[in-house]
């Protein structure tokens, strides 16, 4: 059977979906037609479809290799390898039953099923390219790989400026993300934002990887502020200024993959020096929907 491709472009990566059954128009979600591009770019990661489970699969899932297992997730690695398994637990989990095997740098993907059929690949709507239930292990060690992060965090463009609204679940940022589009702010992605810094400074990037807000979108802003979310029984902001608080707040919203040393190391600094160029807030707000104002405040935009 002749191989099929599809290709998306998010942060500066191009995805390539190679599979060993056609893709169709409703083989991926439709969020990811915003993503699609025509071909490779300058930077790449392949992804191969399989569905089977291959006998070599058990000389790289063997106990001495498990490196982490917590509820739907294992995760084993070898000396040319890493390995994910997530297996769905509960009826209403996302995804399917999938083992991904990364290369080291994490460049090249084949992902191997036997729980999906040609006919049910046509028509799943897959809302992960990994065919898990996020695409965050996609991508977390890659964007560190190139001077990012991702952030626990709903991301904004609102004219031209990029801003940032993190916290853990619970802290507000979906009903804020409702809140802000209906006063024109464009949202980029809910609950997962890439963050990378090239030679002009740091730039927030919409994504797929979505929580419960669905509305994502495929543009990438310089970032000019984080807002720390807290609620409360008005609106206001306080700017921060001590960097070691900075950080702390930073580091209680990252999400944090299984990452080397190596890479904590990096990360480490790549958040030094964004507490340094970035301004950072706590925006405490009521749910009168009228945050929005302190936000264009704190930007210096209009507010009318």
């Amino acid at each position: 059977m002749k191989n099929q491709f599809k290709y998306y472009h998010v942060a500066g990566i191009t995805i390539q979906i190679h599979s060993d059954y056609p893709i169709s128009e409703n083989t991926f979600h439709p969020k990811f037609k915003l993503f699609e591009s025509n071909g490779p770019g300058d930077d790449n990661i392949v992804i191969h479809h399989h569905f089977y489970v291959p006998d070599s699969i058990d000389q790289l899932t063997v106990e001495e290799n498990q490196i982490f297992h917590q509820d739907q997730w294992k995760i084993y690695k070898s000396d040319s390898s890493w390995i994910y398994n997530y297996t769905p637990l509960l009826t209403n989990d996302p995804g399917n039953s999938a083992i991904a095997v990364f290369n080291k740098d994490h460049t090249v993907v084949e992902i191997y099923t036997n729980a999906i059929s040609e006919k049910q690949y046509q028509t799943a709507c897959f809302g992960a390219l990994t065919l898990f239930n996020t695409d965050q292990v996609l991508f977390a060690k890659p964007l560190c790989e190139r001077n990012g992060l991702i952030l626990h965090s709903n991301g904004f463009n609102i004219q031209g400026k990029g801003i940032l609204l993190a916290g853990a679940s619970g802290a507000g940022k979906s009903t804020l993300s409702g809140m802000l589009k209906n006063e024109g702010f464009e949202v980029l992605c809910d609950d997962r934002m890439f963050i990378t810094k090239n030679k002009d400074g740091f730039w927030i990037h919409g994504n797929w990887c979505h929580g419960t807000v669905a509305n994502v979108a495929n543009i990438s802003v310089p970032l000019q502020t984080i807002f720390f979310l807290e609620q409360a029984k008005e609106n206001f902001s306080i700017k921060l200024s001590n960097g070691k608080k900075k950080s702390h707040c930073l580091l209680q919203s990252l999400v944090k993959p299984f990452f080397t040393s190596a890479e904590w190391d990096k990360t480490f600094s790549i958040i030094g020096d964004l507490v340094k160029v970035i301004d950072c807030y706590t925006l405490k707000f009521d749910l009168s929907g009228k945050i929005y104002l302190t936000i264009k405040d704190v930007l210096g935009l209009n507010q009318s």
